[in-house]
């Protein structure tokens, strides 16, 4: 066998080492192509669509001056959007709403059919009336098809049937439609010519237009009451939101009622379970501070845009309540003499410019000096500046939301530490009178005497006749029960869990949401809710109201009372249920209010009356004159 030379050896080695840099420098190009495909941006396919050149209204007509063609990547494309080809097919229609500059234009949006005549706009059972209205005393080229509007309407006192008023102008004013769709809009001048085409530059704003002309979709009904208001006097278009649903009372207003006062201003609120509002009510919205509508009204409850009863309604505010000015609810500090220095913010005290002066611990607020700053107050109402709210001029009754103690090992201590009483039971009768207090399973009265048993939750004679029912009350130190008194639980910021009723915890909306046991409070799942507390409020009572706002009674212990006294059920999952379990109420709410409070009047003015009068002693040749005179 013979050998291989060295020099052999060396140049097959070189020859495999190219080799294999040359398999691995193509390996390597291969990657880097595959790479470079994958990376690659996938080649677009370029349509061309109608596009509107400007914003087009609703109900407009599509032709060459307000669309144009746009080639723009088909995977971006709605499926429905109009190509440049069906141009012949899409010309002439009618929108069937509002169309944005440069965004495709798609067959939903448009009629079906081509559209060559106004009439086919119209709904069916309806009629459109073209009215005008001044100039001068509306608004000026700022409506818009779609839009909705009131019309009122100026007259003589004469032309509708009323007497003039010795010493004033005979001019009224009165509501003629509210709420009606424009469904054209345009202006033309005193000779009739039209905005578009024509403007006067001789004139001081160029174009001389006396009058707008509105086309609105009116019932037949109401064509007929425009048609009659025109005659007669001079109509003023109003714009309104078009999400409005609120409606104006003004009735007949004339010079004379000038010098009436305004009505008072009342608002319409809706509270959540800390007493803060979540938003106002206008017409059957609920809307935010910013004006955007977070829910609706939907028989006599808030229901948010997530379908939940938001909270209550509390109806006929006064404009200046301060309640209105609330924002939060927050625990503050306060110094000897009463002033608020600070609050607290994730467990440190901050003053109002925002600097830390100490730290809050163990219900104390302590400087960085280490020694105590003053009282600390929890649920005091700031404002939007953090200012605090003194609640007690609020409409709102409980809203200043005063604690007169807390529930500490058993018993109710005030602030500086005095025992001022303990959650006890009490038995009252058929008719609400209180007979004793139950100690150690038997009933006594106020003099100590031992008067019956208690067993299930019922008071037993000695003669075995039934005395009364059990229920849950605050007891002073002397063991008497204390009217008007209610048991809050509150989380560790201050802010409302519930009330306490028999040994449930009940939110504002009489839903279940927590459990009593030995003075702590439980979540449904039987956990221990950390850092809550149960505080009492005097001069309080728990008030169930129905879906209406009307009150069905008031809740003492685990039993709702109406206003005779009489036991009528119990509050069950936001329902109030009879001892049959027949459901007397569904979607109450609970609220905490003063004792007694009786809904009080809006201060809302009624619309002035008129009155039809003959003065005696006037006709002449058989005709008697009648005058139309304001009730004051």
């Amino acid at each position: 066998m013979s050998s291989v030379s060295g020099k052999k050896l060396l140049i097959i080695a070189i020859a495999c080492g190219v080799l294999a840099a040359l398999l691995g420098w193509l390996y390597l190009k291969a990657k880097e192509s595959q790479y470079r495909a994958a990376y690659q941006p996938a080649s677009q396919v370029m349509v061309s669509v109608i596009v509107p050149k400007v914003d087009v209204d609703k109900s407009q007509p599509l032709t060459p001056e307000n669309v144009a063609v746009m080639d723009m990547p088909r995977d971006y494309l709605p499926s429905s959007a109009v190509l440049a080809d069906d141009w012949p097919k899409l010309e002439n229609r009618m929108t069937l709403q509002a169309l944005q500059r440069g965004r495709p234009i798609t067959w939903d949006a448009v009629e079906q059919d081509g559209v060559s005549r106004f009439s086919e706009n119209v709904e069916l059972g309806k009629r459109v009336k073209t009215v005008k209205v001044s100039k001068i005393n509306s608004f000026d080229g700022m409506l818009r098809p779609g839009d909705r509007i009131d019309l009122l309407g100026t007259f003589s006192a004469t032309s509708i049937g009323m007497q003039e008023q010795a010493n004033y102008s005979s001019e009224v004013v009165i509501n003629v439609l509210q709420d009606v769709e424009v469904l054209a809009a345009g202006r033309e001048d005193a000779k009739g010519r039209k905005y578009e085409t024509y403007y006067d530059r001789s004139t001081p704003d160029g174009f001389n237009m006396n009058f707008s002309t509105l086309s609105l979709m009116l019932s037949p009904a109401q064509v007929a009451r425009v048609e009659l208001a025109e005659k007669a006097g001079e109509l003023v278009a109003v714009l309104s939101h078009p999400k409005n649903s609120s409606s104006a009372e003004l009735g007949q207003v004339t010079v004379s009622s000038l010098l009436d006062p305004l009505p008072a201003e009342t608002v319409d609120v809706v509270l959540d379970a800390d007493g803060k509002v979540l938003g106002h009510i206008v017409g059957d919205n609920v809307v935010d501070a910013n004006g955007r509508i977070i829910g609706h009204i939907v028989d006599g409850q808030a229901i948010g845009l997530d379908g939940k009863v938001m909270g209550r309604i509390v109806r006929g505010l006064a404009a200046d309540d301060p309640l209105l000015r609330m924002r939060e609810r927050a625990t503050v500090v306060r110094d000897a003499a009463g002033n608020v220095i600070g609050r607290v913010v994730d467990g440190k005290v901050v003053d109002a410019k925002g600097n830390v002066i100490g730290a809050y611990k163990d219900g104390k607020a302590v400087g960085l000096d280490g020694k105590e700053l003053g009282r600390v107050e929890k649920n005091a109402a700031l404002d939007s500046s953090g200012r605090v709210i003194d609640m007690s001029a609020s409409q709102v009754q409980g809203a200043s939301a005063a604690v007169s103690g807390k529930l500490v090992d058993g018993k109710l201590v005030d602030a500086t530490g005095k025992v001022i009483g303990e959650p006890g039971e009490i038995v009252r009768d058929a008719s609400g009178k209180v007979l004793g207090r139950v100690v150690n399973g038997k009933l006594v009265d106020a003099s100590g005497k031992v008067i019956g048993t208690v067993k299930n939750g019922v008071a037993v004679g000695s003669d075995g006749q039934v005395l009364g029912k059990v229920e849950q009350a605050v007891l002073d130190a002397d063991g008497k029960p204390i009217a008007d008194t209610v048991l809050v639980v509150r989380d560790a910021n201050g802010n409302i869990i519930g009330t306490i009723v028999g040994n449930d915890v009940i939110d504002a909306q009489g839903r279940k949401v927590g459990t009593v046991k030995d003075g702590k409070v439980y979540d449904l799942n039987g956990n221990l809710i950390p850092g809550a507390e149960i505080v009492l409020r005097k001069d309080a009572q728990q008030v169930v109201r129905d879906a209406s706002g009307k009150v069905l009674g008031q809740v003492r212990g685990d039993t709702v009372y109406d206003a005779s006294g009489k036991a009528i059920g119990k509050v069950v999952d936001g329902k109030v249920v009879d001892g049959n379990g027949n459901v007397l109420a569904r979607g109450v709410s609970l609220g905490v209010e003063a004792p007694h409070d009786v809904p009080q009047a809006t201060g809302r003015r009624d619309a002035m009356r008129m009155i039809q009068f003959i003065p005696g002693g006037t006709g002449k040749q058989g005709v008697l004159p009648v005058q139309t005179l304001r009730m004051e």
